[in-house]
C-alpha cells in the first residue's frame, strides 16, 4: 500500500464505513456475491455501475478509488468504471 496521508485516510474512511454498514446488518450493492463489478465484459460492468448511486458509502468509495496508490485500474468504484480501456468519466459528486 501507500504512505500517502490522503490515500491512507481514504482507506481508513472506507473501511470504517464498510464496518458501519455491517454493524447495521447492511452491505453495499457491490457485496452481492457476484463478480459483476469486476467482470471482464464492460457491458456487464456498465449495467451494475448505476447501483452505486443508492449506496450509502458511495462517496467514501469514490474518495478511496481516486487516491489509492497504486492507482486502481479495473472495476467499478463508486459508479465509475476504472478499467483502463473503458474508463467512464466520473459523475460530479
Amino acid at each position: 500500500m501507500t504512505t500517502d496521508p490522503a490515500a491512507a485516510e481514504a482507506l481508513h474512511a472506507l473501511s470504517s464505513a464498510l464496518l458501519g454498514l455491517l454493524d447495521q446488518g447492511a452491505r453495499p450493492p457491490c457485496a452481492d456475491g457476484t463478480d459483476r463489478w469486476t467482470d471482464e465484459d464492460h457491458e456487464v460492468r456498465n449495467k451494475v455501475a448505476p447501483h452505486c448511486d443508492d449506496c450509502p458509502i458511495c462517496q467514501r468509495c469514490h474518495d478511496f478509488a481516486d487516491t489509492a496508490r497504486p492507482r486502481i485500474t479495473f472495476g467499478i468504484w463508486a459508479g465509475t468504471d476504472y478499467s483502463t480501456i473503458t474508463r467512464r468519466q466520473p459523475d460530479a459528486r
